[in-house]
């Protein structure tokens, strides 16, 4: 459900990024003056000929795609081809900011969900929590090992942000140890839950609002989009202890 919810963000994600591009407006069949453009290849006709072939073979691609997923839903296990090719999805075409942003909007449904489930719901939330934990602890270790000390090269003025960044994932880390240990009929529990959803979407806001355009200034376009790849793939390395990142031990 959660890799559902992060690719339907990430395509979202996408179209915003590619809708206002010239070469879109072209393959719809419009030229950026809004005059109807035929694109090289033939008539319309042949186009549609064309096109109707691609969607055939694009049906049965996916039919094949959705078989072995089901497959592989059924032994409860991913296989490695399937887990390069959610990774890939995810970060091609997007860069570094907007996958952090992605996932940033990802905690956000979970803490929502979170808010609105009942007071005595305490399964559900005791799985909402193990989801915040396992997507912060990833999204941490990234930013710690390969955003950070990227950003902080290209943009020397923002050195006091990741600072000030680090400081607030040491927070963050003890918080989600204390979680993941906790008896979800603690009545602490929904306390310190409420307490790190405060501390994560103030930090989530300065990253966003406060630095991350200076990253964008300073990093072109093509790097912020290798480093996009490098954090995809560091993901599966992420630990599952919060305790160990590298801002916990600061």
């Amino acid at each position: 459900m959660i890799d559902m919810y992060r690719k339907e963000i990430l395509s979202q994600a996408m179209s915003t990024i590619t809708a206002n591009s010239p070469q879109t407006c072209v393959r719809s069949g419009y030229a950026g003056n809004g005059k109807r453009v035929i694109a090289k290849g033939g008539t319309p006709m042949a186009q549609a000929t064309k096109a109707g072939t691609r969607q055939g073979e694009s049906s049965t691609g996916a039919r094949k795609s959705t078989t072995a997923a089901a497959r592989s839903s059924s032994t409860g296990k991913t296989s490695a081809s399937a887990k390069k090719s959610i990774g890939a999805a995810a970060s091609t075409g997007m860069d570094a900011i907007a996958l952090l942003k992605a996932d940033h909007k990802v905690v956000e449904g979970l803490f929502k969900q979170f808010e609105k489930a009942g007071d005595n719901a305490h399964a559900a939330k005791r799985k909402i929590v193990d989801q915040v934990i396992t997507e912060l602890t990833t999204h941490a270790y990234i930013e710690e090992t390969i955003f950070y000390p990227t950003a902080r090269k290209a943009a020397p003025d923002t050195g006091e942000h990741v600072l000030e960044s680090v400081e607030e994932h040491h927070v963050v880390a003890w918080m989600l140890s204390e979680l993941r240990g906790m008896d979800p009929t603690d009545e602490r529990f929904d306390a310190k839950m409420t307490v790190l959803m405060e501390n994560v979407r103030h930090h989530v806001e300065e990253e966003e609002k406060e630095w991350f355009p200076e990253v964008r200034k300073a990093i072109g376009r093509a790097d912020l989009r290798e480093l996009a790849e490098r954090m995809e793939a560091a993901k599966a390395d992420a630990p599952a202890d919060p305790l160990s990142l590298s801002s916990a031990q600061a």
